[in-house]
């Protein structure tokens, strides 16, 4: 349970019946805060408490798609000022229908699980002709975003029929079994948000390859990809298969903080200049391309890796995914909307370093803390993933043409602190090129 005033407030399970748990608990908190006295200070507290609460509960049931819950939230009257502390809000109804079911799946560690719901949501939408986006997510790279703003599209008015995280892959499969039949694709209600498979004839659906499913989409779906989209053109379809780059050097140093290495004994983070000499920083992103296949020496490997990402439809980067988004919605034959492109970027947060004690000692190894044999190591680490910016560099789709400049879409903060990593490490004089043009070096 949970204390406000000295009172128990029970806690929002996702277990049983939520739609009850939802009400109890604001019912609970409405009746914490009406038996407190009036006076705008003795309940300050509580609002805060109340607030940070209901924050918490919403970020974290859009991690982890749980979007049937974050319906329900949504009835659950918020606390803005004192005088609506003491009514009752109107319980505002869901936009759209989410999607039923729960799920569990192994989070790669000790056999822990962790619950987890169908598809983001799966609605009706009026759209003619089928499509399908393949994601491949490479690990910070900005994925996560694209995932974020695939959701929107669901909202109402909905645009995909349902997008499908990295765990729910089988339901993607089930739609073409005989395409995919080393999958043994499986439709279950429960993971897939419904008792039937959806019509993929009618239907636009998105599917996250991410993690352990980017073996899925490397073994069986490049094989199968031409087929596939035959068969979508057959019914006036398409099919697009997406992924994302980012600056080597950036990626790496934000894999190491996310992810940090540790030592023997897993008590310390291993420092980062012992893991970029140890060769197992090199070649992160060209390693994503070829099923994370340990580092070869030299630049093994990397013509693979080009000619993989040639395979892709659509190729951004990290630091420019508005025009990314908006090849996308081309591609499907939807009009662009700024509003849910905006909407998804700006709403878009999740912790960028791995917490605890470690988590500490890796955030404070920075680029500017490397000396000159620091930055050779990463100079020799990111050297062969060069070559695969440079062709997402190429391949990036057209800036927008609106009223803002480029440079305002294309260049967040973090882009000249980029830039300074890029110009303090040896480079092919191309690829500084390419960069310069890409993020400007002022």
């Amino acid at each position: 349970p949970r204390y406000f005033c000295g009172k128990v407030v029970p806690r929002l399970h996702h277990r049983g019946a939520p739609e009850k748990a939802a009400r109890t608990t604001a019912v609970s908190i409405q009746r914490v805060i009406k038996s407190n006295s009036p006076r705008r200070g003795d309940v300050k507290s509580t609002v805060l408490d109340l607030r940070l609460r209901e924050r918490r509960q919403r970020r974290s049931l859009q991690d982890s798609s749980d979007h049937s819950m974050l319906a329900i939230l949504s009835t659950t009257p918020a606390v803005h000022s004192s005088a609506e502390l003491y009514e009752p809000a109107a319980a505002v109804t869901a936009p759209y229908p989410t999607a039923g079911g729960v799920a569990r799946r192994s989070t790669g560690g000790g056999g822990a699980t962790r619950r987890r719901r169908g598809p983001w949501a799966v609605v009706p939408q009026a759209q003619p002709g089928p499509s399908v986006v393949l994601l491949y997510h490479i690990e910070k790279t900005g994925g996560s975003a694209v995932m974020k703003w695939l959701k929107r599209q669901t909202h109402a008015p909905s645009r995909l029929a349902a997008v499908y995280s990295y765990s729910q892959t089988s339901c993607f499969f089930a739609l073409h079994a005989d395409l995919f039949p080393g999958m043994e694709p499986r439709w279950r209600d429960k993971l897939c948000g419904g008792a039937a498979p959806l019509d993929w004839r009618s239907s636009k659906v998105a599917v996250e390859f991410h993690s352990y499913s980017k073996g899925f989409f490397l073994r069986s779906v490049l094989p199968a990809l031409g087929a596939l989209k035959r068969r979508y053109a057959e019914a006036n379809g398409t099919v697009v298969a997406v992924t994302s780059i980012r600056e080597p050097a950036s990626h790496l140093l934000s894999k190491y903080r996310m992810w940090p290495p540790r030592t023997a004994d897993r008590t310390h983070a291993v420092p980062l200049p012992a893991w970029l000499a140890s060769g197992e920083a090199h070649s992160l992103q060209s390693r994503a391309l070829l099923s994370e296949r340990p580092a070869l020496p030299g630049c093994e490997g990397l013509t693979e890796a080009r000619a993989r990402l040639g395979q892709f439809d659509l190729v951004g980067v990290t630091h420019c995914l508005r025009p990314l988004l908006a090849a996308i919605e081309e591609r499907l034959g939807l009009p662009h909307d700024p509003a849910r492109t905006g909407a998804a970027l700006a709403a878009y947060h999740r912790p960028q370093h791995w917490g605890g004690a470690i988590g500490r000692e890796a955030s404070e190894w920075t680029a500017s803390r490397l000396n000159a044999t620091g930055r050779r190591l990463l100079g020799d680490a990111t050297r062969c993933d060069e070559s695969l910016y440079s062709d997402a560099l190429r391949r990036q789709p057209p800036p927008l043409e609106t009223k803002e400049s480029v440079k305002t879409l294309c260049q967040p903060p973090a882009a000249a602190a980029q830039w300074r990593i890029w110009q303090s490490i040896p480079r092919a004089a191309e690829n500084t090129t390419l960069m310069s043009e890409a993020i400007g070096s002022g």
